[in-house]
């Protein structure tokens, strides 16, 4: 009798992770062309056909409960972090006999509240991604169960869900100071969101705690590379040529701020690492495809996913509890960008 073929199966076969698989089979963002068109043609290969489910509750009843959710535009349009966020989400509440409604906004528009909302057939809300301080208080106001995910206020009474970025940006920094480094720069715009906000604050802990001076001039701090490389390169290497001189190692905020920082330092011709040690953050799907393939922090998306929901279901049941604001560990993932020196 022939192996049944599954997602896992094709995972296996190209050595990735099954949500990958699901990601790219549902045409969602978060895969890279070159692996969306592996797994395609896998499944073709060996005769697999990706089916949607109807979702069930507990009972067999194929009347379900609905959470929404919620999440700007600009955050649906970013690349390879979120989608795997929103798999964690929609996976946990099928578990659960939960439907999950997606709603988009344009965050810089007056919120309005979805149609599936003013019909009164949403038990909880879920927000992903950053979101302006006025549409959390509109969201506030709907009087529903909320969980926010990888944003927060420390002025807003809230449950939320966040990755430990303080702790993160203090081991990613460690690496770089272990492997023997001692002129550290930070690149990103700490204050586009809390999580490079707290990135930048490890990263200036384990200097203090390492008892190494740090030197202002070697980052930027006030502008994301990745933004810069949508108009030119060029518009980068002009901002990595104001710095005096170079830092032998660079904590990136994330990974797509460390792929352009690549990209910029390959029109120099300076080479990584071997001139120049780079780390990321996030571990986003192209973090591997790059040469040579980057250090970065790994953070648990589909955990965070998981335990949004968990954490939706407890206050959608009436159980009591005290706000919370959930962090979720991350680990080094050790590639080849980062030269041992000294």
């Amino acid at each position: 009798m022939a192996k049944k073929v599954t997602m896992e199966f094709i995972a296996n076969q190209l050595g990735i992770t099954k949500n990958t698989v699901s990601l790219a089979l549902r045409n969602m963002p978060g895969v890279s062309e070159k692996t969306r068109n592996e797994i395609l043609r896998t499944a073709e290969k060996y005769g697999y056909k990706y089916k949607k489910s109807n979702t069930k509750n507990n009972t067999g009843d194929s009347k379900t409960e609905s959470i929404c959710l919620m999440l700007s535009n600009d955050t649906r349009n970013s690349v390879g972090f979120f989608s795997f966020i929103q798999y964690g989400i929609e996976s946990e509440g099928k578990r659960n006999g939960l439907n999950t409604i997606l709603y988009c906004f344009d965050d810089n528009k007056e919120f309005q509240p979805p149609v599936c909302i003013r019909d009164g057939i949403i038990s909880g809300i879920i927000t992903l991604g950053r979101i302006s301080r006025k549409t959390v208080n509109s969201i506030i106001d709907l009087n529903l169960p909320l969980v926010i995910i990888d944003d927060f206020f420390d002025d807003i009474r809230a449950s939320y869900i966040l990755t430990d970025n303080l702790s993160g940006g203090y081991i990613a920094t460690e690496y770089l100071i272990k492997s023997g480094h001692r002129d550290i720069g930070f690149f990103g715009d700490v204050f586009a969101s809390p999580s490079f906000f707290d990135r930048y604050m490890g990263y200036l802990k384990a200097h203090v705690q390492y008892n190494i001076p740090i030197n202002n001039s070697f980052s930027i701090i006030d502008k994301n590379m990745s933004t810069l490389l949508h108009d030119s390169v060029d518009k980068i290497v002009d901002e990595l040529k104001k710095i005096p001189q170079l830092p032998t190692a660079m904590f990136c905020c994330n990974d797509l701020e460390a792929i352009s920082l690549y990209k910029a330092f390959s029109a120099m011709g300076i080479s990584v690492p071997d001139d120049i040690s780079i780390i990321g953050f996030d571990d986003i799907e192209s973090s591997k495809s790059v040469s040579p393939e980057l250090t970065t922090m790994h953070i648990y998306k589909e955990a965070m996913g998981e335990r949004a929901v968990k954490k939706l279901i407890d206050r959608m049941n009436g159980h009591e509890y005290i706000e919370e604001k959930i962090l979720l560990p991350v680990s080094l993932v050790e590639r080849q960008s980062v030269k041992q020196i000294g």
